[in-house]
């Protein structure tokens, strides 16, 4: 069957907010009974629907039009279903304020005002304005608070207007009365007494003031008399000079303040004016983080003048910048240059954070000033200070890339085969040098245990294939550069140990350590310790030619030591070392032994932080510092037998290379020198140095070496 509604489908009659509503809704042409639900949409609130009866009823809570449908459903469960609207109207609201009209609190001029305005009927938020305000007073349009100073007296209407968020929106106004009276009293600032000291022949300012009255404010000399040369502004009440020569004595005297309306008001002071002497005064300036202050005129406020000389007493503390006098650095109008004071030049340290007192005096023919001040408040300049701890960094990493891979020492067959045939179980030198010192040693079980065989008078060598050694160097180098001659070190241990597969192949693993301290002219102290380690393998590639290489990974831990600033960072390296060498006897007294050598070292510095004592950081952003090393060297050396059985064995040597990536450019050194064996066992060697560095650095030096087995 088909279901027929009373009401048809459509609007449904309309209701409003807060009236209580009823519309009947009944189905048929089924077979009854009915039950009813809301099958799409919804009711508007406040309303609902009987499920038996089919109804809606209620009392509606928001205005607006909704839609929906209502199914029925038959004994049988049959269904049927009708779609409706209904409009629900908002029913207009006039908003009321509080306080609803009358006279608002009387007003004075020049006294600060509040008054409220609210309401709490309609919908929040509200918004609010106002006409006939004061000069001075203005309305909040959200909280309706009459607020500010009125500036002038009289009677006022004001109608404030008030709507609310509802749409449309409810409206309300009220009516009120405000009385500004006129102010009551004229005050003077200082309101009496002692003004500041004067001093004859000099300036002088002192500023004197009114408040309150009505209108503009005009002041005079009541009573009593100025120095000569002192002059009231009639306008603003200020004292100002210069004073006449002569003048100093004490003085009393009033100034009245008179309004638009005739009010009047007295005030008065005493002054004291001294005798001219020379004086000068204190300065605070305070200077941006990055920047260099304006020059500090110092004739500022200074008496006694013309300044015939100035003088620096003191710059606390001394590290916080440099100070310097400038004479005249104004002209006058004329064609012919004079000086017209003197200024302070201040240079602030980019790195110092703090307050920095300079001492300083004027002289003119009068006699010499107090000792004044003048007060920099400084900030420290981050990005310098990143610039140059970072510039600290890069040549410390650099630097130490260089000495490592100088120093460090990897043996392989060549060695050895020295090792075996050593006389000595411990090797030392010593290296001396004009920029320092090196000394080192080495030692290995292969040749502590070839010292004792031939000192025993075991012929043959030792013949283990598993070797144990260990090599050191300490270099102490000096610094011109540095303020009073600092002296740094590099020192370095290199350990391992390897097998001889055969006689022609070596296997080994090596660990090394090593310690740097690098004073620098920025009044810094670097030090890290680092440390590299991994496999390295030696072959003779051809009779008397071998072919020794390397791979180190490591790190390092390094502290900055500034005047200001300290911190840390940590380093990831890794090194390839690779070279071609070999020992060519050319007859029974001449050996050649040429080298070439490529090294490539990598050394990565992560992200950092450095802090001062004010507990500033500045954030410092890593680096990687990458050097490709390739030399090439050969030594010569012949020796001959002398007739007390000593043997001499002169020696010429050279090497040359190239560092390139981060590195210095060309660099080489050459060599000569002469080692003696003694019948005594005694070893003396001597050499002399030259090297030259990237960037055009030299060095000469001398080597000496003395051992001996006991």
């Amino acid at each position: 069957p088909t279901f027929a509604f009373s009401p048809a489908a459509g609007a449904l009659t309309a209701a409003s907010v807060g009236t209580a509503y009823g519309q009947a809704l009944t189905a048929s042409g089924g077979t009854a009974p009915y039950t009813y639900a809301i099958t799409a949409g919804t009711l508007p609130a406040g309303l609902s629907l009987n499920t038996s009866t089919g109804a809606i009823t209620g009392t509606p809570t928001t205005g607006g039009n909704a839609a929906f449908t209502i199914t029925a459903t038959d004994a049988n469960s049959v269904t049927g279903s009708a779609a409706y609207t209904l409009a629900v109207a908002q029913p207009s609201v006039t908003l009321t304020l509080s306080p609803a009209s009358g006279a608002f609190p009387t007003a004075t001029v020049g006294v600060g005002y509040r008054q409220s305005v609210a309401t709490t009927s309609g919908s929040a938020p509200y918004a609010y304005s106002a006409t006939g305000l004061p000069d001075g007073l203005s309305i909040d349009i959200s909280t309706g608070a009459i607020t500010g100073t009125p500036t002038r007296a009289g009677s006022y209407t004001i109608v404030v207007t008030v709507s609310d968020s509802a749409s449309p929106a409810n409206r309300g106004s009220g009516s009120y009365t405000l009385a500004v009276g006129a102010a009551t009293s004229i005050v003077f600032s200082p309101i009496g007494g002692a003004l500041k000291e004067a001093m004859a022949g000099e300036a002088y300012s002192q500023p004197v003031s009114a408040t309150g009255g009505t209108g503009s404010l005009l002041y005079s000399l009541a009573s009593g008399s100025l120095p000569k040369g002192m002059v009231l502004n009639v306008s603003t009440g200020a004292l100002n000079g210069p004073l006449d020569a002569g003048t100093e004595g004490d003085y009393a005297f009033s100034i009245q303040a008179r309004d638009s309306m005739g009010a009047t008001a007295t005030a008065s002071y005493s002054l004291k004016v001294a005798r001219r002497a020379v004086t000068v005064a204190n300065h605070v300036v305070d200077v941006p983080a990055g920047s260099t202050p304006n020059n500090v005129y110092l004739n500022r406020e200074a008496t006694g003048g013309p300044f015939t000389e100035a003088d620096i007493f003191s710059v606390e503390p001394p590290v916080g910048g440099t100070a310097a006098l400038v004479q005249g650095e104004l002209a006058d109008a004329s064609a012919t240059f004079k000086p017209v004071g003197w200024y302070l030049k201040f240079t602030p340290n980019p790195a110092y954070s703090g307050q920095v007192r300079v001492g300083y005096r004027l002289v003119s023919a009068l006699g010499a000033s107090n000792t004044g001040s003048v007060i920099f408040n400084i900030n420290h300049n981050a990005s310098q200070v990143a610039d140059d701890i970072d510039d600290l960094v890069h040549g410390f990493v650099e630097s130490r890339q260089n000495m490592i891979a100088s120093t460090i020492n990897v043996p392989g067959l060549m060695e050895r085969a020295r090792m075996v045939s050593g006389r000595t179980p411990v090797t030392t030198r010593m290296s001396p040098s004009t920029r320092g010192m090196t000394l080192g040693f080495a030692t290995s079980l292969a040749q502590s245990q070839s010292a004792r065989d031939m000192a025993d008078g075991v012929a043959g060598a030792y013949a283990s294939p598993f070797n144990i050694w260990i090599d050191g160097a300490l270099l102490v180098h000096n610094d011109r550069e540095t303020d009073g001659s600092k002296w740094g070190s590099f020192a370095m241990i290199n350990m391992g140990a390897d097998y001889l597969v055969s006689d022609r192949a070596l296997l080994g693993f090596s660990v090394h350590y090593d310690r740097m301290t690098d004073p620098t002219d920025e009044n810094a102290t670097l030090t890290g310790n680092g440390w590299l380690a991994g496999p390295y393998t030696s072959f003779e590639i051809v009779k008397g030619v071998f072919w020794d290489t390397s791979l180190l990974y490591g790190g390092a831990s390094n502290t900055i030591d500034t005047q200001f600033w300290d911190g840390n960072f940590e380093t990831r390296r890794w090194m390839m070392d690779t070279s071609i060498k070999g020992q060519w006897v050319l007859d029974e007294a001449t050996v050649v032994t040429p080298k070439l050598r490529a090294v490539y070292f990598s050394e990565t510095v992560d992200d950092y932080t450095v802090k001062n004592g004010s507990g500033d950081v500045v954030v410092l952003e890593g680096f990687t510092s990458e050097q490709l090393r390739v030399s090439l060297g050969a030594e010569i050396a012949r020796s001959f037998a002398l007739e007390n059985g000593s043997t001499l064995t002169p020696k010429l040597g050279f090497s040359a290379g190239f560092s390139g990536l981060d590195g210095a450019g060309m660099f080489g050194s050459v060599t000569a020198g002469a080692s003696l064996k003694t019948i005594e066992d005694w070893a003396i060697e001597g050499n002399l140095l030259f090297n030259i560095e990237g960037e055009g650095e030299r060095s000469v030096g001398a080597k000496v070496g003395l051992s001996r087995r006991f």
